[in-house]
């Protein structure tokens, strides 16, 4: 919690927030993009945040891997069951909980203990439990969740001897996954950090009110219809850079990479401080 708090009150707003909304006076669109354009820092800065938010996601993956063989060994319910589920719930300080689902997709066991009522929900309908139940790890995009929020699940199959018995699913938040990249990324830097879905959903911000608004809703750049093509960029391609005017003399630069799993991608956005 610390250093959430802390990451909060470290930075100024990201992407979007920072200067680049496209709704003050004297801001313009992107300068372009050029392979010639180059900035160590945020290049240094994006590397590490890229590097420690997949090290933090293969981490999840490894742990939720390493759940499903030991279900498939307990069996998907009782004390077995509930042990290496609370022990996954605990993988991270983002982590919220883990469930066990069986064949039908519903939902037969879940730690912590507070959310015992997600027992008997069918989860069917998520595309990364169909994944599972097809035999392969899955992640979600940020949805809503029957726990009562939105997150992202990551779920892996549970095999046995005939085939898939159903599989585990981790819960957690991006926004608190990605905040101790962002703390490492950021150092004693003045860029701004942010993260967004290839649907244009951003599941990072620090300004929390940002996080499940959209980059792609063209009203918040205003008449600046460069920035809104920039936003579109950014969500449709892998990495980039380059760089925005914000007023008539001045200029920043934006860089971006992709991390993700199983077929699931965020952009991982750094902007050039003020």
């Amino acid at each position: 919690m610390k250093r959430t708090l802390l990451l909060t009150s470290a930075l100024v707003l990201a992407l979007v927030a920072a200067g680049c909304t496209g709704s003050g006076p004297g801001i313009s669109g992107p300068a372009g993009t050029t392979p010639a354009i180059t900035d160590e820092s945020v290049n240094e800065t994006l590397r590490v945040f890229v590097t420690e938010a997949q090290r933090s996601l293969d981490a999840l993956d490894a742990n939720t891997s390493a759940v499903a063989s030991a279900l498939a060994r307990t069996g998907l319910s009782g004390p077995g069951a509930e042990g290496v589920l609370q022990d996954l719930s605990r993988s991270g300080n983002f982590t919220n909980d883990a469930v066990a689902f069986d064949s039908s997709g519903e939902i037969v066991a879940v730690m912590p203990v507070e959310y015992q009522f997600a027992v008997g929900a069918n989860i069917h309908g998520a595309s990364n439990i169909q994944a599972a139940l097809n035999g392969t790890p899955g992640m979600s995009a940020r949805i809503n969740l029957v726990e009562g929020f939105r997150g992202v699940a990551l779920a892996y199959p549970v095999m046995n001897a005939t085939g898939s018995a159903g599989g585990v699913s981790a819960v957690f938040r991006p926004e608190r996954l990605l905040a101790s990249p962002a703390l490492k990324a950021l150092g004693n830097g003045s860029q701004t950090l942010s993260a967004v879905q290839t649907d244009g959903t951003i599941i990072f911000d620090t300004d929390l009110r940002r996080v499940g608004q959209s980059m792609l809703n063209a009203t918040q750049y205003g008449t600046a219809t460069d920035l809104a093509e920039l936003a579109r960029t950014i969500v449709s391609t892998p990495s980039g850079i380059t760089q925005y005017r914000v007023n008539e003399t001045a200029s920043r630069t934006i860089a971006w990479q992709t991390v993700g799993l199983h077929g699931t991608d965020w952009r991982l956005v750094v902007n050039q401080g003020r």
